[in-house]
C-alpha cells in the first residue's frame, strides 16, 4: 500500500485543476481544499450539478463553477447528456489535472478526461456503492467502478479498508492505488470541533429547547436510512430507554426511510429528530456518546469530528468505519448489522461515565491524525508524481 506523507510546494502559475462531484451540496466534501490549491497557484474549477449551493461554495473558495445537468442514479439517456456537457466544459477549460469523485462524476469525468487527453487524471474513490446493492444493479455498479479505475492515472482511496475492499472485489488496480496518511478524503478541521469554541449561550438554548437537562445523550449525524444503520440504532435505543429513562437519542440528518419507520422513531418519547444543521459542532456538543452504525462508508468524517470534541465513538466494522476509531482507546467497533452488539456497546458507555471520559479524552489526540493539511499535502504530492 502506498501511504503518502505531508508534502507542500508551490506549482507553476495558471496550472488548471478541475475538481468534481455529482449532486448539489456534495461540494462540502471539498471544503477548504479548493481554496488551498488556488493559493498554491492552481486555477481551480468545480464541475458538478447545476444547483444553488454550488455557486455559493465556489464564491467562498474563490473558484469557478462549471455547472452540468447530472443525476446520481443510473439513467442512460440523462447520463449521455451529462457526458456531453462534461466534455464541453473540459474542452473549454483544457485542464492539466482532473480530480473527480463519487461514482457518477468519477465515471463521466474520467471518460471525458481520457477523450481529451488530460495529462493527470485522478479518481478519488469515496466508497463502493455496490457493496450494499444486489442483482443487476450491483453488477452494473461494479463494472462502472472497474471502468472508471481503468481510465485513471491514479486512484485515491479515502481509507485503508476501502482500498482493501476494492482489491478484494476486483475493481482496483494495485499499481494505481493510493491512501493518504491514515485515511479521509478531505481531513477534519479539528480546530472547529473543540468544546471551548462552542457558544455556551447557544448550547444552553438547545438544551432547553430539546429538554436535555440532566439527560445522557446518544447522537447520530447522517441520513436516517437503512444503509446508515438507523434501524439497528433505533431498535437498540428502544431497549436502552426501557432500562435507562434519562437517556435520549438525537438523530440529526435528512430522513430517507419508509413512513412506518419514521413514525416509529418520531413518536418515541426518548428520540429527537433534528434536520441537518450547518453548525455541526454546536449540535454535536450536546452528545455524550456518538454512534455511526453504517453498513458501508469510504471514510466517515463524523466519528473524527466527535472524537475531536472529546466524545466516545461507536462504529460498525463496515468498510471505512473501521478506520475511523481506535478500538478500545477512543471508542468501540462492533459487528456491522448486529443489533445486539450495538446495544451492548451503548449500554457499556451508558453505565460507565469514567469510561466515557477516558475514551473521550483519548479521542482528542486520535483526531489530530486526520487534519485537513495532512490530506491536502498528500493530494498535491499525487498531482506532482
Amino acid at each position: 500500500m502506498k501511504i503518502l506523507k505531508s508534502y507542500q510546494n508551490k506549482v507553476e502559475k495558471n496550472k488548471k485543476l478541475i475538481l468534481g462531484v455529482t449532486v448539489g451540496g456534495s461540494s462540502r466534501l471539498l471544503d477548504g481544499q479548493a481554496k488551498y490549491f488556488k493559493e498554491l497557484g492552481y486555477e481551480v474549477y468545480l464541475i458538478s450539478q447545476d444547483h444553488f449551493k454550488e455557486p455559493i461554495f465556489c464564491q467562498k473558495e474563490g473558484i469557478k463553477h462549471l455547472p452540468i445537468k447530472v443525476v446520481p442514479d443510473i439513467n442512460p439517456v440523462m447520463d449521455v447528456i451529462s457526458l456531453i456537457q462534461v466534455i464541453k466544459q473540459f474542452r473549454k477549460v483544457r485542464p492539466d489535472v482532473v480530480n473527480v469523485g463519487t461514482p457518477k462524476m468519477g465515471l463521466l469525468g474520467m471518460i471525458a478526461a481520457k477523450m481529451l487527453g488530460v495529462k493527470t487524471r485522478i479518481y478519488t474513490c469515496r466508497g463502493l456503492r455496490f457493496e450494499t446493492e444486489k442483482g443487476i444493479k450491483r453488477w452494473i455498479l461494479e463494472k462502472m467502478e472497474k471502468y472508471t479505475v481503468s481510465l485513471a492515472h491514479k486512484v485515491i482511496y479515502v481509507s485503508p479498508s476501502l482500498k482493501n475492499a476494492a482489491l478484494k472485489y476486483g475493481v482496483s488496480q494495485p499499481q494505481k492505488a493510493y491512501v493518504i496518511g491514515e485515511g479521509s478524503s478531505n481531513g477534519v478541521d479539528t480546530t472547529a470541533f473543540k468544546r471551548e469554541t462552542i457558544d455556551p449561550d447557544k448550547r444552553k438554548e438547545l438544551i432547553s429547547k430539546y429538554q436535555l437537562e440532566n439527560k445522557l445523550v446518544i447522537g447520530f449525524v447522517g441520513r436516517v436510512t437503512q444503509h446508515k444503520g438507523a434501524f439497528e440504532l433505533v431498535e437498540s435505543f428502544e431497549k436502552i430507554f426501557e432500562k435507562y429513562k434519562e437517556t435520549r437519542l438525537i438523530l440529526m440528518g435528512h430522513i430517507k426511510c419508509e413512513p412506518d419507520f419514521e413514525n416509529r422513531f418520531q413518536s418515541h418519547p426518548g428520540i429527537i429528530h433534528i434536520p441537518f444543521q450547518d453548525d455541526v459542532p454546536l449540535y454535536m456538543s450536546l452528545f455524550d456518546i456518538f454512534v455511526l452504525p453504517s453498513w458501508r462508508e469510504g471514510f466517515p468524517n463524523v466519528p473524527i469530528q466527535a472524537a475531536a470534541m472529546g466524545i466516545p465513538v461507536i462504529v460498525s466494522n463496515a468498510t471505512g468505519c473501521i478506520d475511523a476509531v481506535n478500538d478500545g482507546v477512543n471508542g468501540t467497533i462492533y459487528q456491522v448489522k448486529s443489533q445486539k452488539e450495538l446495544h451492548d456497546a451503548l449500554e457499556k458507555y451508558v453505565e460507565a461515565p469514567q469510561l466515557r471520559t477516558e475514551h473521550g479524552k483519548n479521542g482528542i489526540e486520535w483526531a489530530k491524525r486526520f487534519t485537513k493539511e495532512k490530506i491536502w499535502n498528500g493530494i498535491q504530492k499525487i498531482y506532482e508524481l
